[in-house]
């Protein structure tokens, strides 16, 4: 099982949630069967683009949102966002802005080693 593929299939999963839809409903609406969506939320098989067209309009979400590549454009995309978000804020507001982002790094990396 490919890595990326399993990271691209956890934000398809976690975007399909948000929405309040299951498996099954995502599956319909994208008209593929309920196993090959399945399969794409674990990272056991690749899909198309036109399957990711159709996901983006479904869950309303844009394709970056779970494609999330490591590429630098998108890394200054997220610090110009955070930088953005930290603005107006008092120095102790922009403290514990940081230490909510520790705190929630530390989950994320504590996740990803339990996958």
């Amino acid at each position: 099982m490919d890595g990326k593929l399993k990271g691209v299939g956890a934000r398809i999963r976690d975007a399909r949630k948000k929405c309040g839809l299951s498996q099954a409903d995502l599956a319909e609406k994208l008209n593929i069967s309920l196993s090959h969506m399945g399969d794409i939320e674990t990272g056991r098989t690749n899909f198309g683009v036109d399957i990711l067209m159709r996901m983006t309009e479904v869950l309303q979400v844009s394709a970056d949102v779970l494609l999330r590549t490591n590429v630098p454009e998108v890394d200054v995309v997220y610090a110009t966002e955070i930088r953005e978000l930290m603005e107006g804020c008092s120095s102790s507001e922009k403290e514990a802005i940081l230490q909510t982002l520790r705190s929630m790094k530390t989950v994320f990396m504590d996740n990803r080693k339990q996958d």
